[in-house]
């Protein structure tokens, strides 16, 4: 039913939220290519390219027709990220349970920071990690993404899907989105604020 997608470089704290999870599936992406673990049995080694969005589109693209009911993915680092394991559980737990389509959490942007949230206002986002302030209405406007006047979004890109959310696309929509992520290495930072509306 639920399927958990680490994108994994050189940070090993993720093993310590996993075995909460320990039921479900769980598949390490390893862009390192040294990871090694007994413990997981499904790791796939990939070039490090793209950041976590590449890991997580590839992983859509090569598993379209068989994604799990609800796909989770997350970074390596979650000890920068997130504050509370047993509080990351339940909520995950609830999202499954009242059948929530899709779920961005909240989270910090280094360790013991606060929870941070962006506004984005007409497409504008001015940080230096960008490709131009209007990166993201330029994208969404590229891919036909709708974007509101205004909507808060979460960083960091740990999220919870359903697999209907993901299919409401098509295959060949998140292969372009791909390309187009490791046309440009900031476009990654882009990809990070628009993960919510692409899935809402």
């Amino acid at each position: 039913m639920l399927e958990i997608i680490v994108a994994y470089y050189n940070n090993n704290n993720f093993e310590k939220l996993l075995p909460i999870f320990s039921e479900n599936k769980i598949t390490i992406y390893d862009k390192s290519n040294k990871y090694s673990n007994e413990q997981f049995k499904n790791i796939i080694k990939l070039e490090n390219t793209g950041r976590e969005g590449e890991t997580y589109l590839r992983h859509i693209i090569e598993n379209y027709d068989n994604l799990s009911d609800y796909t989770l993915f997350i970074q390596d680092d979650t000890n920068e990220h997130i504050k509370s394991y047993s509080f990351f559980y339940d909520i995950t737990t609830k999202i499954i349970c009242s059948k929530t389509l899709f779920y961005q959490y909240p989270t910090t942007w280094r360790k013991g920071g606060k929870i941070i949230k962006r506004t984005i206002t007409n497409g504008y986002c001015n940080l230096h990690t960008l490709p131009s302030v209007f990166s993201i209405k330029e994208t969404c406007t590229k891919f036909n993404i709708y974007i509101p006047k205004s909507y808060n979004t979460e960083t960091c890109a740990f999220f919870i899907v359903h697999k209907d959310i993901i299919h409401k696309r098509s295959k060949e929509f998140y292969i372009n989105i791909r390309l187009w992520l490791l046309d440009n290495e900031k476009n990654g930072f882009v990809l990070e604020h628009i993960w919510k509306l692409i899935f809402l």
